[in-house]
């Protein structure tokens, strides 16, 4: 019996092709890694900051109004700047610590404005609280309105 071969033969990668991908993907890896850079790392650390300390502030606002009692947000400051903060709860045989403490990165310096932020059982926030958060080349401003406890992020010009 006659076999009948294939007419498209089959053809593998050859070793040279291989290290010619390889070759051009490393290429484009160092050039995105290189213009990332650590300072852009610290300017996306200062942002997601931003946004989980204003979580945090609306998760105060929201446990005062269900509970009755106020919520603040505790900030440790060493020199002016912020380390990090806890939420605590304000009852009258003391305050108690509500959550466990969130530490800020080393790369973000974080400048309140107040070292505590509090709410009352209306939602309304004692104080206009503002906290600034500045990566290695931009800039994050949390603001709290007093009234109505509002909370806005928003970058500010570097």
């Amino acid at each position: 019996m006659n076999r009948v071969r294939n007419a498209w033969p089959r053809r593998a990668v050859t070793l040279l092709e291989l290290i010619a991908a390889i070759t051009i993907l490393g290429f484009f890896t160092i050039v995105a890694v290189s213009r990332i850079g650590p300072g852009t790392l610290y300017n996306f650390g200062a942002r997601a900051d931003a946004q989980r300390l204003a979580v945090d502030l609306s998760q105060a606002r929201r446990r005062s109004i269900s509970t009755g009692d106020n919520h603040y947000l505790a900030f440790t400051v060493v020199g002016g700047d912020a380390t990090g903060y806890t939420l605590y709860r304000r009852e009258a045989g003391g305050d108690v610590a509500v959550d466990s403490p969130h530490e800020f990165p080393n790369k973000v310096v974080v400048t309140p404005s107040h070292t505590d932020a509090e709410f009352t059982f209306e939602g309304a926030a004692l104080a206009a609280y503002q906290i600034v958060l500045t990566g290695s080349e931009q800039t994050w401003q949390v603001d709290v309105v007093p009234v109505t406890g509002f909370i806005d992020v928003l970058q500010t010009a570097p």
